[in-house]
């Protein structure tokens, strides 16, 4: 079917903007402006970011990431880090902030078409100078890429709609195809994307779709936990709104967009096929059909963003999430720039309704209905997982403040008012300070560090995303210490994760590191085994292992001596004052590891004094860290220093008081706030003690109170029943019986009763 059978249709707002020759000039210089200026911020070497590390590791050695597998991303950025300049977590990172000022640039050649300089330049600087789009452009993810592809996408859709042609929707549907490839979450837009791309025709009835779109089939979603439904709204659009020529023989056409669309999508290809040449990442092992599947659907995900949402019941944090996406609009909006997109959003509805459907469609399924899915709780680490998430529905938002700031264009002091104060807005929240990262080297100083503490052929076991990936990119990529093996616990009962250890160690004995006999056994198994802080580990296996510098050691050898003193930190080390959660993650390891060897220094009298120092490091980098302040405590008590050792237990009283709020309002799970309670419980149990060691038995009293109110311990039963000895004899009597009751096993407590009972009957027989 040729082109012309399509006319143009013309549209209202097509006459607006500079000439053809200019448009691609101002395209251009917003390319090196923000390329530039992300340039500049770029950090030296690899970013503490989630997946960072795994994604640098992974496009080296042209690996298998974890699904979705991201195989577009992993062959681009494979061929950047072939770039001459830098590191190679360096080179990925440039590619990174390519990406990001590639699609500022085609944001505005996007919207100057449409609106106008001032409007496109409106929407570049909304998108530029947002602090999840700046760092996203900083760190060696996907993501970038991914807003590029969308950009390109919602360029194409709007072309379309304005004059459909056969050739440029083949087009479109390859080029989703292929963005598709990136990351599959960009399917969240398909039902508002397809429904804008084939708006040509205006036959199709809005209303009964919208209903389906905005809510049958999120409702479905929500009840089934399966993504499946927005596929069939996705394949439905489609066979609602085209309208062409061929519509009563619309098979053939269908066949044809599914052929270009699969022809974008056969990168996933290279998952089976780099899988089965075993590379030295292999997640999932998608080789085999049904390995492959589950790395396309996550179905070991369940569907969602992250396992830790399975924790809650559908739909049940939605709230919390909502307001932190009005927290993170606002702060990277402005009122001026949410009051472009509301007046853009309102003259879209009023002059195209179903162009603004679309798009609406597009915001709907991205933003509302992507939070309802993800449904994460809203403390620091899930809200930075979900972070650049937003830059979907951002997208969409940018869109519609073009078109508000459009409506100023008859009036240039209005516009360039506007313009000036969306400028300045994220200079004001101090953006550039926030994200200058030329001097970050909190990664490379960790993983080498680690290493540092390793002795050669050692076993080091990591967890967390970011100690464990930045471990695997400094000994994979870097090539530092290849003799020391480094486990992901997460991953170390996984099939596919120990058949690649055999292919590259067939003497490190790996087994699933779940509960305390797995360890017990990897431990007997194995040489030299070390864990990172991050690494959960039980309570008391723990204690039976020396810290050693940032690891915990469960080696025959005596620990290292004076390693802290050969490991250098470049940086501000303040778990609160840092620009990111990542970062405060860093930190929060050398944090954990201070304190573990000042808690176990404090069990040895003749190391008081090394106990101390580690102690206030450990608190000086994490002030909320109630922990060291009652080890500080016990150690003044040890002393006989009554009142030093009250003002750290009162210390810690009052963060264990914060710490508790805090978790409540982040919707920490049960167990995590039933330890904190606890560990509250035991700090005003031992400040009773102090308090009744001072002579102060009504406060010693109040104290033991409050710790059973706040979780009832044997040992606060026990020493409120002592306080009332030769005082209240029933009072003694009945919370003894509540000590053994709460500890059977409580020894003083059944000997004192015991006794107390012996001279009852004694005196009775008198």
């Amino acid at each position: 079917m040729a082109d012309c059978d399509f006319p143009r249709r013309p549209d209202r707002n097509t006459d607006r903007g500079a000439t053809d020759g200019r448009r691609p000039a101002a395209a251009v210089a917003v390319f090196f402006s923000f390329f530039v200026l992300y340039l500049f911020t770029l950090p030296p070497d690899l970013a503490p970011y989630r997946d960072a590390g795994e994604m640098a590791s992974s496009a080296y050695t042209l690996g298998v990431s974890h699904p979705t597998s991201y195989p577009l991303y992993i062959l681009l950025g494979h061929s950047a880090q072939s770039f001459p300049l830098g590191s190679p977590a360096w080179r990925l990172g440039l590619f990174s902030a390519l990406m990001a000022a590639l699609a500022l640039s085609a944001l505005y050649f996007i919207n100057e078409r449409r609106w106008g300089g001032e409007a496109a330049a409106g929407a570049v600087v909304l998108l530029g100078f947002n602090a999840t789009f700046w760092s996203v452009a900083q760190v060696q993810e996907m993501y970038t890429l991914w807003v590029l592809g969308a950009a390109i996408l919602m360029g194409l859709a709007l072309a379309l709609k304005e004059e459909f042609s056969q050739r440029l929707w083949l087009g479109f549907a390859a080029f989703y195809g292929f963005a598709l490839s990136n990351r599959l979450d960009l399917l969240l837009w398909a039902p508002g994307i397809l429904w804008l791309a084939l708006g040509y025709w205006q036959e199709a009835k809005s209303w009964p779709w919208a209903l389906l779109c905005f809510l049958v089939f999120p409702a479905l979603i929500l009840i089934t936990g399966s993504n499946t439904p927005i596929v069939l709204l996705a394949v439905g659009t489609v066979l609602w709104r085209y309208r062409g020529p061929d519509r009563y023989n619309r098979s053939g056409w269908i066949w044809r967009s599914a052929a270009f669309a699969a022809l974008g999508l056969s990168l996933y290809a290279f998952l089976p096929i780099r899988s089965a040449q075993g590379p030295w990442l292999d997640w999932n092992h998608p080789a085999e059909l049904r390995n492959f599947l589950d790395s396309l659907l996550r179905t070991k995900y369940g569907g969602t963003l992250d396992l830790l949402s399975k924790n809650y019941a559908k739909g049940e944090l939605f709230d919390e999430n909502l307001i932190l996406y009005g927290v993170h609009l606002w702060k990277n909006f402005s009122v001026v720039g949410l009051a472009a997109v509301l007046w853009g959003c309102v003259s879209a509805a009023r002059g195209d309704f179903r162009r603004w459907l679309g798009m609406a469609a597009m915001y709907w399924w991205s933003g509302p209905v992507f939070l309802l899915m993800a449904n994460l709780p809203p403390n620091p680490h899930a809200a930075a997982i979900v972070d650049p998430h937003y830059l979907l529905s951002d997208l969409v938002l940018i869109f519609w403040a073009a078109e508000g700031l459009a409506q100023l264009r008859p009036s240039a002091v209005k516009a360039a008012a506007a313009l000036g104060l969306m400028f300045i807005a994220p200079l004001a929240y101090g953006r550039l300070a926030q994200m200058d990262r030329r001097f970050h080297f909190f990664n490379y100083d960790y993983a080498i560090n680690v290493f540092r503490c390793v002795p050669p052929g050692g076993v080091v076991v990591a967890k967390k995303d970011v100690p464990l990936y930045t471990l695997w990119y400094y000994q994979t990529v870097a090539g530092h210490r290849p003799d020391i093996r480094i486990v992901a616990q997460g991953l170390a009962g996984s099939p596919w994760y120990q058949a690649g250890w055999r292919r590259r160690d067939k003497n490190l004995a790996l087994l699933a590191l779940r509960e305390g006999e797995d360890w017990k056994r990897f431990i007997a198994m194995n040489s030299r085994v070390f864990a990172t802080s991050d690494a959960e580990a039980p309570s008391e296996l723990i204690a039976l292992g020396k810290p050693q510098g940032l690891l915990t050691s469960w080696s025959l050898e005596p620990p290292l001596t004076g390693v802290w003193e050969l490991l250098p930190r470049r940086g501000r080390y303040s778990y609160e004052g840092q620009p990111d959660f990542f970062t405060s993650d860093v930190v929060e390891s050398y944090a954990q590891s201070r304190y573990r060897q000042g808690s176990s220094a404090a069990a040895d009298s003749a190391r008081m004094d090394e106990a101390v120092v580690a102690l206030l490091c450990a608190w000086s980098m994490h002030w909320l860290f109630p922990e060291p302040a009652v080890f500080l405590g016990y150690i003044e008590y040890s002393r006989g220093n009554l009142k030093g050792a009250r003002k750290y237990y009162g210390l810690a009283d009052i963060l264990f008081e914060r710490l508790f709020k805090t978790a409540e309002s982040y919707r920490a799970l049960g167990s995590v706030r039933d330890n904190i309670r606890r560990s509250h419980a035991e700090t005003l149990m031992h400040l009773g003690v102090v308090s009744d060691k001072l002579g102060e038995t009504e406060s010693a009293r109040a104290l033991y109170e409050r710790s059973l109110a706040r979780y009832p311990l044997a040992q606060a039963r026990y020493n409120l029943g002592v306080l009332y000895w030769n005082k209240d004899w029933a009072r003694v009597e009945n919370e003894f019986k509540q000590a053994l009751r709460l500890d059977p096993g409580h020894g003083p407590a059944a000997k004192y009763l015991n006794l107390l009972r012996s001279q009852k009957e004694t005196h009775g027989k008198k």
